[in-house]
């Protein structure tokens, strides 16, 4: 694995990445008309099992059928992404001999298109040799998401590969989608129990990026998380109980997406990677840990990181003016609590085991080791981490 020395080189040299981003009502079909007027005549559309039962891109795949552009669906992400599922999704793809990628989707499906997309443009490389930091050679297919669950992976520069219990991470600048399209249309259409996993686990990873060390070296990214971090306390739960206008949830959407921009160069911490390791082994959705996991690593590192748990505070007005900087951090940890709470989140983990915390904790651990992170996790003090989310209330 590598360190995260080497992350901070190579993003460092990364190019601003700048995307397209059609974000408005009806966004989606504005899509079907950028491929057409792109002159793409095969495109290649990836779904989860379960939305395609909705019908959601029926409209978007008639218009580009319409115009004379052939669009295949492959519609069989029904978990986190796995090698296997790539494989038989690029095979596929490339049968088609398709020029564009759409993922329709949350971030499963993101992780598989972006996978796909440069697999196919790296053939000489196998997944296993693609991963870590900056082994991708070549850029991939050009990629268009519409993102369906506020993730977050419409915007970040990373994919998160499943097998066997073990995660693979892939960090590159051709991971970062050309395009990516945010239509509250069709997100107000889907599960809200979905949107606000998705969306609690956006945010856990927008706030260890602001405290992240390596944050310093990126003041415009961790002003970006000061902006959006507000917006998931004013919105979130407006959205999941369908108190917000379009225009209000379009900002929820946004939330997500800065913080996948800021992750592109700073990424992540400990807590992310105990959450992923966590749900894996479980088979929970990784927001519905992070809403017990964050604060529970939060209050771990609570000296190192309260002066910009203040700031959070204050900004997302969670605090009085007055308070100190312990009253402020410590609202915000409250806040934090408070607002998963009232989107219908866990209150604890009770179906962790004492005996697997072990093994989560050193895998968490291996991958920990790529993030900057104000105070190192080791194997005593992640088991207690995770005791404290077992016990949680």
């Amino acid at each position: 694995m590598t360190s995260s020395k080497s992350l901070l080189r190579y993003v460092k040299k990364m190019n601003d990445g700048r995307q397209e981003l059609l974000a408005e009502e009806g966004a989606f079909l504005d899509l079907a008309q950028l491929l057409i007027d792109r002159g793409v005549k095969r495109v290649f559309l990836i779904s989860g099992k379960q939305t395609q039962k909705l019908k959601l891109y029926d409209s978007f795949v008639e218009k580009l059928q319409r115009s004379g552009t052939r669009c295949f669906v492959w519609a069989k992400v029904d978990k986190a992404a796995e090698n296997s599922v790539i494989e038989t999704c690029a095979t596929e793809c490339a049968t088609y001999n398709c020029e564009a990628i759409v993922a329709f989707g949350g971030g499963a499906v993101i992780d598989v298109a972006k996978m796909v997309a440069v697999w196919l443009k790296n053939p000489e490389y196998s997944l296993y040799q693609m991963r870590g930091i900056n082994r991708i050679p070549k850029k991939g297919l050009p990629l268009y998401v519409v993102s369906t669950t506020c993730s977050g992976a419409e915007s970040s520069a990373c994919s998160l590969v499943h097998n066997d219990n073990v995660i693979s991470l892939y960090y590159s600048k051709y991971l970062v989608p050309d395009v990516t399209v945010l239509d509250p249309d069709l997100v107000l259409r889907l599960p809200m129990e979905h949107m606000a996993s998705a969306a609690i686990l956006a945010l856990s990873h927008a706030v260890e990026a602001y405290i992240s060390p390596m944050a310093v070296e990126f003041p415009a990214d961790k002003a970006n998380i000061q902006i959006a971090i507000p917006i998931y306390f004013s919105y979130l739960e407006k959205s999941y109980k369908h108190g917000a206008g379009n225009d209000v949830f379009l900002q929820m959407m946004m939330a997500p997406y800065y913080t996948g921009v800021a992750t592109r160069r700073i990424g992540f911490g400990p807590a992310h990677s105990l959450i992923m390791y966590v749900a894996e082994k479980y088979g929970e959705a990784p927001g519905r840990v992070a809403s017990i996991l964050l604060p529970a690593v939060l209050e771990y590192e609570f000296d190192e990181i309260k002066e910009n748990l203040a700031q959070l505070a204050l900004a997302s007005h969670l605090c009085s003016a007055r308070a100190t900087t312990d009253e402020a951090a410590r609202a915000f940890i409250s806040g934090f609590k408070s607002l998963c709470r009232r989107v219908e989140m866990p209150s604890s983990l009770p179906f962790l085991k004492l005996e697997d915390m072990g093994e989560i904790v050193r895998m968490a651990m291996y991958d920990a080791k790529l993030w900057s992170s104000p105070k190192k996790v080791n194997l005593k003090s992640g088991v207690s981490i995770l005791k404290r989310a077992r016990y949680s209330e």
